[in-house]
């Protein structure tokens, strides 16, 4: 009789589910191995960038300049120190088809010939001109004004940061600029729009 009890007891006793087997979770340096674009995935990034950023130089400058980077990526592997060799190396970016703004943190005095040679090789006629004392004047400030400047005229300013003491920024027309910044993330270019890069230097 208690046998039987006992029988129907465990018939009505709810089935145990059985835990799923977890799956071993990879190490830190497993995950982001990755979670690391390849060589090719990151060369192919930084080649997409330079031909949204380089759209409007003369074409044989543009690919000269696209390949200076792509090569010296090739050899150093890092797109950050590719750029820097390619474009604003000895034999990079020239008069008449400039294609980043470089300045050192105090010198100032540097953006405004350098955003009239970036207007000259967009075949914009407008120019931009500080409009604050010198006194007052900042790196970061200028070029939050011409960004504001070129924002007007249909285009953006991207500001590259390679960790130095120094600021890089470059034009792109509105349309591309989703293009260039997603893929200059990729290629692990750290890029700021302007509103980011005014609350890092505020």
């Amino acid at each position: 009789m208690f046998k039987r009890l006992a029988g129907l007891f465990r018939l009505d006793a709810k089935p145990q589910h059985q835990q799923p087997v977890a799956t071993p979770m990879l190490g830190g340096a497993a995950q982001v191995a990755e979670a690391q674009p390849t060589h090719a995935a990151t060369k192919d990034a930084l080649q997409r960038f330079m031909r949204v950023m380089t759209a409007h130089l003369d074409s044989r400058e543009g690919r000269r300049l696209a390949d200076a980077v792509a090569t010296g990526f090739d050899t150093l592997e890092d797109a950050a120190e590719a750029f820097e060799e390619g474009v604003l190396g000895e034999e990079g970016q020239k008069h008449g088809q400039w294609l980043v703004i470089q300045v050192d943190w105090k010198a100032h005095e540097k953006i405004e010939w350098q955003v009239a040679e970036l207007a000259s090789s967009f075949g914009i006629p407008e120019r931009w001109n500080w409009t604050t004392p010198p006194e007052t004047r900042t790196v970061p400030d200028g070029l939050c004004a011409v960004a504001s400047w070129a924002a007007s005229l249909g285009y953006e300013l991207m500001h590259l940061d390679f960790g130095h003491d120094a600021y890089y920024a470059l034009m792109v027309k509105r349309e591309g600029a989703e293009e260039a910044y997603q893929a200059a993330r990729v290629a692990g270019l750290n890029v700021l729009d302007t509103a980011d890069f005014a609350r890092v230097n505020a």
